[in-house]
């Protein structure tokens, strides 16, 4: 069998939910001894959501196989030629990985809302497709804020501040 694009996503999807969930979670996510009442723990969404998106990319495993022994009676292609002819989705795979890698070390710089916005603008940026620009832009501010709204005001889940603007609107709030 000769793996195919859908495969490839679902191995990927899989092994970034993976690592999240097994890895990022249990370091970053920090879990007080006692939780009062019926109140979540501060790790459920968290695992909720990665735990979604690494069973949609065990599935998208799943569904790529019998496409792949579908396909299994095409031409044989080298890694090279495999490589040359996708250089480009290559190079913005890696791109996309880079964008995650600043997201992850900005958010404590910067905060949730304002790395989360950077990101998405990133990610549509990085689809290529700016027909719907509009759109894009209204999603990356409107999409993070409404999400630190819900947890933070439903779910009274902390999500990180940010040392650059905490500290200069703590410095603000005492010159007031």
């Amino acid at each position: 069998m000769t793996p195919n694009r859908d495969f490839y996503t679902g191995l990927v999807a899989t092994a970034f939910f993976a690592f999240v969930l097994f890895v990022l979670i249990p370091i970053y996510v920090k879990v007080p001894s006692f939780i009062p009442g019926f109140a979540p723990p501060p790790d459920m969404w968290p695992r909720v959501i990665t735990g979604v998106g690494l069973a949609m990319g065990i599935l998208a495993i799943i569904f790529a196989i019998p496409k792949m022994r579908l396909a299994s009676g095409e031409r044989v292609t080298t890694i090279g030629q495999t490589l040359n002819r996708n250089r480009k989705l290559i190079a913005r795979f890696v791109a996309v990985l880079i964008g995650f890698a600043a997201f992850t070390y900005g958010m404590p710089v910067i905060g949730f809302v304002p790395a989360t916005i950077l990101l998405l603008a990133y990610l549509f940026l990085m689809t290529g497709n700016y027909s719907r620009k509009i759109w894009m832009i209204g999603l990356s501010i409107i999409f993070p804020i409404l999400l630190y709204l819900v947890f933070t005001e439903v779910t009274h889940t902390p999500f990180p501040e940010g040392h650059l603007f905490s500290a200069h609107i703590a410095d603000s709030v005492t010159l007031i």
